[in-house]
């Protein structure tokens, strides 16, 4: 018995370390889909796991940079992966497992979300009862209910809900009072207020300096940050308790980039912003100050491994991820304490998968505010 004890003292810290593993997905966005699974490791290279890639049973686009064709959810102690088919208009759901992030399909997947080819942006609920998607060929945004014990999606009552433009990129408020969309054809962001049913109702439109593709929130919910498709640009924004956007001082910001920009995320403490110069290899990163202005982090910005659309921060905050969209590969970075990136070892870390797709990833887990 004592023996059993003492095996059991070293085997529970074990076990423990493998449920706080990384996992990196994408969305491999090919005919028919699939989705790639790697394991992070300590120095964060990544490994295909067993089994991948999983089959969505859709078929994937392969022609436009979306950001946010795949994404998590936590929902109790379940854990969901969601990823667009967009080639047929549908989006197939996982469950997780947290140990070895193998994949396992929903039951019912694949689920019709609209328009085939219509260019799909997907974004959970910080509660997780919720997910939100994006339709431009609408255009609107369709909102699920998300099962909390099989991960199955139902058309909350009212959606779809028309946006005011073609939406890409999604984004809900942490304390769960908003959603903001980047309406690319309008050069402009839209804010909706969501109902305790998931229902949406517009507040308004917002200018911004160029194809709003990708945005992101800060965990006070009152600063939002989009980059722009068509323009060098960072628009930085105070989000009022009413769900307007007004512009902070100094805004835009110029994000570094050459040209596209089709990334954004702020890093797992909320101290740094991260975005993806789509056709010049590079990633940004920036300092935000009490203001919510942005100043480029010293060395900035960073080289990357090929061109590259969305970015996305690890849970702990020590690795930045990117989609290489031309290469069907992963790009990573380690971040330091002052927000300087370096390539961790291997990089870049290739699906297996044809690279006509234009992958997109996400991170499990994934960087929450209640974790800050």
């Amino acid at each position: 018995m004592r023996r059993l004890w003492f095996l059991c003292l070293i085997l529970l810290p074990a076990a423990a370390a493998v449920a706080q593993s990384n996992f990196v997905y994408t969305d491999d966005n090919n005919r028919p889909n699939t989705v790639s699974a790697f394991q992070g490791a300590d120095n964060g290279s990544l490994t295909l796991i067993p089994g991948s890639p999983f089959p969505t049973g859709g078929n994937g686009g392969g022609s436009n940079v979306d950001p946010q064709q795949i994404t998590t959810v936590n929902l109790g102690t379940a854990s969901f992966l969601y990823a667009a088919n967009d080639g047929d208009g549908s989006i197939t759901g996982f469950s997780i497992n947290p140990q070895t992030g193998a994949l396992s399909v929903v039951p019912g997947s694949p689920f019709a979300a609209g328009t085939p080819n219509g260019n799909y942006s997907l974004t959970p609920s910080p509660n997780g009862k919720f997910l939100f998607a994006t339709d431009e060929m609408a255009p609107n945004i369709h909102v699920f209910s998300i099962s909390s014990q099989t991960g199955a999606l139902s058309e909350v009552t009212g959606s779809p809900f028309a946006a005011a433009g073609q939406a890409q990129g999604l984004k809900v408020s942490p304390n769960g009072k908003f959603l903001v969309a980047g309406l690319r054809s309008n050069n402009a962001l839209e804010t909706f207020a969501i109902a305790s049913t998931g229902a949406l109702t517009p507040v308004g439109a917002f200018p911004a300096s160029g194809s709003a593709i990708a945005v992101d929130i800060n965990c006070k919910s009152n600063r939002v940050y989009n980059v722009n498709a068509s323009a060098p640009l960072i628009d930085a924004y105070e989000l009022s308790e009413s769900g307007v956007l007004t512009p902070i001082h100094g805004s835009p910001f110029p994000s570094g980039a050459a040209g596209n920009s089709f990334g954004i995320a702020l890093s797992a403490s909320g101290s740094f912003l991260f975005t993806g110069d789509g056709f010049s290899s590079q990633i940004s990163s920036f300092s935000i100050d009490p203001n919510g202005g942005l100043q480029p982090v010293l060395g900035s910005p960073f080289h990357a491994s090929d061109f590259l659309s969305q970015v996305v921060p690890t849970a702990d905050g020590r690795f930045l991820y990117a989609a290489l969209f031309t290469d069907a590969a992963v790009d990573g970075q380690n971040v330091s304490a002052a927000g300087v990136l370096s390539p961790v070892p291997g990089t870049p870390f290739h699906t297996g998968q044809s690279p006509v797709g234009v992958v997109t990833l996400t991170t499990f887990p994934a960087p929450t505010c209640n974790k800050q």
